[in-house]
């Protein structure tokens, strides 16, 4: 567990100080911990569920007020922008959540508390979990806070503009779910070549190849965006 100074300086970054320090244990607990220590033991999925509801609310009620001449398909673009993964781990980093997320030893051998996926998820949780300990306006006062700068130029070049990342924001606009799935790796291990795949709600919308992953997602998701499978 993440010691109690760990915690109280977590609080300062965050500018937000709990009531009850087991909401933001509960959002900082990864299902991997859980599972290897208590099956019962409160995860942060569903806190994350309810704070990725209220950024969205609270992201398009800022949107709505500061740009009064954009039609919704151009506030809902703005506001994917906004709340995409690459977004939120970006803001997530900024605040070193990587050093108080629990997780499995597993997850940790791997990494894990590094993947944008968990660092995102754990930010919602940590909205969510500020909503339960204090209401909606703590949690207001801390996606705006945070989020300031981006509300400021919301078309700015703060997001990274790769293939993966603008694929992603296309869909999220779109109410669309992505998923990527390795094809094939081949080659010897210092010198792999993978085969990548990725789906837009079922639909194969692009293939990649390259020497990592990374690289064959990045591919794949170029290759998505030129099929004009999403219309940007």
């Amino acid at each position: 567990m993440s010691s109690i100074n760990a915690l109280k300086a977590f609080q300062t970054r965050l500018g937000y100080t709990f009531k009850n320090d087991a909401h933001l244990i509960a959002a900082l607990t990864h299902r991997s911990y859980a599972f290897e220590h208590d099956s019962f033991l409160q995860n942060n999925q569903r806190l994350e569920f309810l704070g990725d509801a209220i950024l969205d609310f609270i992201i398009a009620d800022e949107l709505c007020l500061r740009f009064h001449d954009l039609q919704e398909g151009e506030l809902s673009r703005l506001r994917s922008r906004l709340v995409c993964e690459a977004a939120l781990s970006q803001l997530a980093r900024k605040l070193a959540f990587e050093e108080v997320i629990r997780m499995g030893k597993g997850e940790i051998t791997a990494a894990g508390m590094m993947r944008d996926g968990t660092l995102a998820d754990a930010y919602e949780a940590v909205i969510g979990a500020i909503y339960r300990d204090g209401g909606i306006e703590p949690a207001r006062r801390f996606i705006l806070s945070h989020h300031q700068e981006y509300l400021q130029n919301p078309d700015g070049d703060w997001l990274p503009r790769d293939d993966k990342t603008r694929l992603q924001v296309l869909a999220q606009a779109q109410h669309k779910s992505l998923r990527y799935e390795t094809l094939s790796q081949s080659g010897p291990s210092h010198a792999p070549s993978f085969e990548i795949a990725v789906w837009i709600d079922d639909v194969l919308a692009g293939r990649g190849t390259g020497h990592s992953k990374k690289e064959a997602q990045q591919a794949a998701a170029a290759a998505a965006i030129a099929s004009h499978v999403l219309q940007n």
